[in-house]
Parts: C-alpha cells; sequence; structure tokens
C-alpha cells in the first residue's frame, strides 16, 4: 500500500513541475530581435555568431501561432530543409541584409513568401517549392539568374538591381504561373524573342534601366502592362508592339527614340497609358493614335517637339503649320490627362480638345503661348486644373467672351503677366486656387482691388511645388496636387492695404455673346451636375478609405486584447491547476506519514465520546411524549470526563448517570 501512494506522490510531483510556467523565449540563442505584440511575427535585428538554421533554432517558440519570419543583419551558414517545417501557419520569409552560404533545396517549400534583400550568396539558390508565390531577389549582386523550374506556383519574381546580364531562353520556361517580372536595374542588353512562349499568364513586364538598344518580343499576347523606362531605346516601331495586342500601359520616357511611325501603336487596341516623355521626338504622324481609342494619359513632355505636323480634317483640309489640331486626338474622347509641356508649341487652336469632353487636367507649362484663348476650353466642361507656368504670358486671356465654369485651379506663374482684371478672373465662376508667383505684376490701387476680390471671394493664393502629374507611373486620379496654400497678405507682402472699403460684392455678368452663352448653357449645367456628382463619388470614396482605415486599426486593437486575454487566461488556467496538483500532492503525503506513525490510532484516542439512543429502541418511552430522541447521556463503558472547577483543579468530580 505504501508503494502506492509513493508512485502516486512521485506521478503528482512530476506533473505539477511540468505545469508549472516557464519563461518564454523571446529569441534564438545569441540574437537580438524586435519585441512585436502580434505573436505571428517573429523578427531578429541580429546575431553575434554564424547561424545554422534547422528545426532546432526556433525551438523556444510556438510555432503554430507564428506567420511571419524576418532575419535582419546575420550571418547564415547553412540553411536546411527541417528549418521551417514544424511552422504550419508560416507564410512569409524575409532575409535581408545578411550573407548565405548555402540553402537545401526544400528549405522554403511551405512558404508562400520569400524575400532576399540586399543579401550575398556563396552558392546560387537552386530552390524547389510547390507552395511558394512570391521571390523576391532585390539587390543581391546576382550575376545570373537563379534556377527557378522548381517553383511551380510562382506568380512573382523580383531580380531588380542586380548584376544580370544575359536571359537564357528557358530560364522562364516552366513558370506557367508566373504574372508579374521585374528585371529593372540591370545591365540586359538582349532578351530572346521567344523568352515568355510558356508564360500565357504573364501580364506585367518591367525592363526599365537596362541598356536594351532594341525590343521585340515575339510570344506576349497577354501582356497589359510594359515600362521600357531609360533604356537606350532608338526605335520602337510595328516589329517591337506587333505581339502587343493586349497591352494597356506603356512607358517609352527617357529613351533615345527619334520617330514614331503611324503604324507603330496601332496593334495597342486597349491601350489606356502612354508615356513618351523626354525622348528625341521631333514630329508625330498624323495617325500615331489613331487605333488607340481608350487613351485617357499622354505624357509628351521633353521633346524636340517644335512644330505639330499638318493633321487631316475630315474632308481632306489641313490645318497650317504651328497648329495644335483636334485631329491627333479626335479618336481618343475618354482622354483625360494630357500632358504636352515643354515642347515648342507657340499656337494651340480653338478647335484643339474639342473631341476630348471628359479633359480633366492639362499642362501646357513651358511652351511659347504669349496669351490663353478661354474658346479653347469651350467644349472642355469638365476641365479642372490647368498648368500655364512659364509659357511667356504678357496676358492673361485673348477675350473674355467663354466661360470656363468646371475650372479650379490656374496656374500661370513664371510669367510676364502686370496685371489681371476682374473680367479675367470673372469667366472662372469655381475657381479655388490661383498660382501669380514670379510674375511682373504691377501692385497698383486696381490690382489691389483684385487681390482683395479674389480674398472675398475664397481664391487661395498657391506656391507651386511640382508638376500637376508629378508621377508618370501612378493613375491619373492619384496625383498629387502639388503646391502649397499661402495668404494673400503673404503674396502682396504689404503692398496693398489689407481692407478696400468701397468694395462691392455685386457679381457682374460674364463679357460673353448672346449666341455663344446660349449654345453653351443647357450643356454647361449638364456638365457641372455631372461634375458635382463626380466629387461626391471622390469624397465618398475618400471617407469610405478613412472607415476602412478606422476598421483596420479597430479590428487590429481587438485582436492584440484578444492574444492579451487568451495568454492571460493559460496563464492564469497552470496556476490553478498547478495548485489544485500540490494541495492534492501535500493531502496525500500528510495521510501517508500520519498512518506510518503507529502511536496513532483514532479508535484509542482519549477523546469523550457521546451516545444517543433513539425513542424506541428504549423499552417503556412513550412514542407521542414530546421528544424523538431520549435525553444526552454519557457513554460510561469508557474513560470518564474529567470536570473542571472555576476555583479548584485537584479533585475529580463524578459524573452520574441518568438512567433510573
Amino acid at each position: 500500500m505504501r508503494r502506492w501512494y509513493i508512485l502516486f506522490a512521485v506521478v503528482a510531483v512530476t506533473s505539477a513541475l511540468t505545469m508549472l510556467p516557464t519563461k518564454t523565449r523571446n529569441c534564438i540563442d545569441n540574437c537580438k530581435c524586435k519585441q512585436n505584440n502580434l505573436p505571428s511575427r517573429l523578427q531578429v535585428l541580429e546575431c553575434n555568431r554564424p547561424l545554422i538554421i534547422n528545426e532546432t533554432t526556433f525551438r523556444y517558440f510556438k510555432k503554430p501561432q507564428i506567420n511571419t519570419i524576418s532575419l535582419e543583419n546575420v550571418n547564415i551558414e547553412q540553411i536546411q530543409e527541417t528549418a521551417f517545417g514544424d511552422f504550419k501557419n508560416l507564410e512569409d520569409v524575409l532575409i535581408i541584409n545578411s550573407k548565405i552560404g548555402s540553402i537545401d533545396a526544400k528549405a522554403f517549400n511551405k512558404v508562400k513568401r520569400l524575400k532576399f534583400a540586399n543579401c550575398g550568396f556563396e552558392d546560387s539558390p537552386d530552390l524547389f517549392s510547390e507552395k511558394l508565390e512570391e521571390l523576391h531577389f532585390g539587390s543581391c549582386q546576382i550575376e545570373e539568374i537563379p534556377k527557378l523550374n522548381g517553383l511551380l506556383s510562382l506568380t512573382f519574381l523580383n531580380l531588380t538591381g542586380n548584376y544580370i546580364k544575359d536571359v537564357g531562353i528557358e530560364t522562364f520556361a516552366e513558370l506557367f504561373d508566373l504574372e508579374q517580372l521585374y528585371l529593372s536595374n540591370n545591365e540586359i542588353f538582349k532578351l530572346p524573342p521567344t523568352l515568355f512562349i510558356n508564360n500565357r499568364e504573364l501580364n506585367s513586364l518591367y525592363l526599365d534601366n537596362n541598356p536594351l538598344r532594341q525590343f521585340y518580343l515575339n510570344t506576349s499576347e497577354n501582356l497589359e502592362t510594359l515600362s521600357l523606362k531609360n533604356c537606350q531605346l532608338e526605335t520602337f516601331d510595328e516589329r517591337s508592339t506587333q505581339r502587343l495586342s493586349t497591352l494597356n500601359e506603356l512607358n517609352l520616357s527617357n529613351n533615345k527614340i527619334k520617330t514614331l511611325s503611324g503604324n507603330a501603336l496601332a496593334h495597342m487596341k486597349d491601350l489606356s497609358v502612354i508615356n513618351l516623355s523626354n525622348n528625341k521626338l521631333e514630329k508625330l504622324d498624323d495617325d500615331i493614335f489613331s487605333g488607340n481609342p481608350n487613351l485617357v494619359k499622354i505624357t509628351l513632355d521633353s521633346n524636340n517637339l517644335g512644330t505639330l505636323p499638318n493633321f487631316y480634317l475630315k474632308n481632306g483640309g489641313i490645318f497650317s503649320t504651328y497648329t495644335f489640331s483636334y485631329n491627333i486626338f479626335e479618336k481618343i474622347p475618354s482622354l483625360k490627362i494630357l500632358d504636352i509641356s515643354y515642347n515648342n508649341i507657340p499656337y494651340i487652336s480653338p478647335t484643339a480638345f474639342a473631341e476630348n469632353r471628359d479633359l480633366e487636367v492639362l499642362n501646357i507649362a513651358g511652351n511659347p503661348l504669349m496669351v490663353l484663348n478661354p474658346e479653347v476650353f469651350s467644349k472642355n466642361h469638365v476641365i479642372k486644373d490647368v498648368d500655364a507656368r512659364n509659357t511667356s504670358l504678357q496676358k492673361l486671356w485673348s477675350n473674355n467672351n467663354t466661360p470656363i465654369k468646371s475650372l479650379h485651379k490656374l496656374l500661370v506663374g513664371d510669367n510676364n503677366l502686370t496685371t489681371i482684371t476682374i473680367d479675367d478672373l470673372k469667366i472662372m465662376p469655381n475657381l479655388k486656387a490661383i498660382d501669380l508667383n514670379n510674375n511682373k505684376l504691377i501692385f497698383s490701387e486696381k490690382l489691389c482691388y483684385v487681390i482683395n476680390w479674389l480674398d472675398r471671394s475664397e481664391v487661395s493664393p498657391i506656391e507651386y511645388t511640382k508638376n500637376i502629374d508629378t508621377d508618370i507611373d501612378a493613375p491619373y486620379y492619384d496625383n498629387s496636387d502639388g503646391f502649397s496654400f499661402m495668404s494673400w497678405k503673404e503674396f502682396y507682402n504689404e503692398k496693398c492695404p489689407e481692407i478696400i472699403e468701397d468694395f462691392v460684392t455685386t457679381p457682374e455678368s460674364f463679357k460673353s455673346d448672346d449666341d455663344v452663352e446660349d449654345e453653351h448653357e443647357s450643356e454647361n449645367e449638364t456638365s457641372n451636375e455631372y461634375h458635382e456628382d463626380e466629387y461626391d463619388d471622390y469624397n465618398y470614396d475618400d471617407e469610405t478609405d478613412a472607415d476602412e482605415a478606422a476598421l483596420n486599426k479597430y479590428v487590429q486593437n481587438e485582436n492584440n486584447n484578444l492574444a492579451k486575454a487568451s495568454y492571460i487566461l493559460s496563464v492564469t488556467s497552470v496556476f490553478i491547476l498547478t495548485a489544485l496538483v500540490v494541495l492534492t500532492l501535500a493531502v496525500t503525503i500528510t495521510l501517508t506519514i500520519l498512518r506510518r506513525n503507529s502511536n496513532f490510532n483514532m479508535h484509542k484516542a482519549n477523546l469523550p465520546r457521546l451516545k444517543i439512543p433513539l425513542w424506541y429502541n428504549t423499552p417503556g418511552q412513550k412514542k407521542h411524549s414530546g421528544s424523538v430522541y431520549r435525553p444526552l447521556s454519557e457513554d460510561l463503558s469508557g474513560p470518564k470526563t474529567p470536570k473542571l472547577s472555576r476555583y479548584e483543579f485537584t479533585s475529580t468530580p463524578t459524573v452520574h448517570s441518568s438512567n433510573p
């Protein structure tokens, strides 16, 4: 029996010790980690000795909770196949600013996304994974593309910032699901025409900053985005584009292209964005965009377009040279942003943008226009921003006959304006901001009156900081405003009084002909309604984005609170269970010790015992005497109970039985 008690005690002690809470390790051995509130992320910042990453490296962590592992500034001798095998929910592994020796082929077999950034490899990695979807080798100084044929599920590959020169014809042959490929900032000078013959899902290709002098792909029928920025291209003709029928965005900026033939873009029926800036274009053919009806963004700035060629009308007529004819854009009515800045265009025809009813942003900066004609915008009822900086303006408008009711922002800084009038401003009734900096304004009483009129009309002065269309690669609705607000007091710098008492707020009618006003009245009202609705949509999107951000933050906080509560509950449960086990163990040990003591016997203990007889056991007891039990009496069969006296303790009183 004693053996059973001892065995039970040993088991209880062992269980208690295993259930006692131990201090959780927050990093791997000899390394420093960043403390994260989320238990799902492990971030190693540095290590003071080389690592061999295997199944024991992360033995102190709760592996099922971790989905992201980041290793920075470490020296890795080897990554073994079993390194991440026990991480059931691991999705991302990032290795940054590190040196890597060898990698077992299946080391990342259960990872979805793998990123190497600024890493050095002793051996070229040869990876195999059925689960890996994204792979990055950014700025890793590799000279040849690693073997990739074992990555059967790869959809995203980034090889930017390396020293890759040659791309073999079979490099991507078995990446059947590849969708996005980044090869920018390398030393690639030639691509095999059939390089992507098996990559039917490829839709985005980035080759920026490579010394490519020509471009031709024979198999790219599903490509939607192609970027060849700063590639030293001298030609881009029909041969280059004949297999790009599905292309949506094309970036050819910062090259050496001198001419584009009329058929160069004819195959791109879905083309919506094209960037031809910073080339050496001297002319454009009449039908250059005739096959691109879906164009919404064209960038032609910083070329050598001294003049635009004659554009043929439907009736066979020809616009004169130096006329920016609407024919070039008449077949792209969906155009919303147009940048033709810093060319040599001295004149814009009043019908240049007549067919572009959706035009919203126009950049004509850097062209010697001398004066602006509001009739140019007579058909553009949703135009909001016009950049006419550095256009040698001596007068704002050539006439005030055509209102531009949708215009919100006008940039006319860096010109030769000496004055502006209220009539110049009244053709823009919805103007919100204007840039007048760096002109030759004479702050006369009349000009100060105009400035006061602008102030009371809530038109803000702005200081221009960058182009309206700053980010060429961004969608048109993501462009930054590119200016900062200032006050009128800062603008005129004490050259005008702050308040003009005789200011009159009564609006004056537009100086427009009745025929012109009648012609556009109904159309303007419709466009304004559309314009307001569009702004409402934009505001709604902004509010929705804010709500989504707040919701995401709330969900993240809730997840953090839930994780903390779960941790506290688990620790509390361990303490309670440990206390119960310890209590059970203490009782068991106490009983075992007492039973082993032979002097202890409950039956021999000198304790008083009372006997309580039942009424039906005694003869003569009446059943209904009002008492169920007989009076209590002491059992005389045992030792007598001593009775203590308040005054003496030497004598022992006699106890008599109540039985007759």
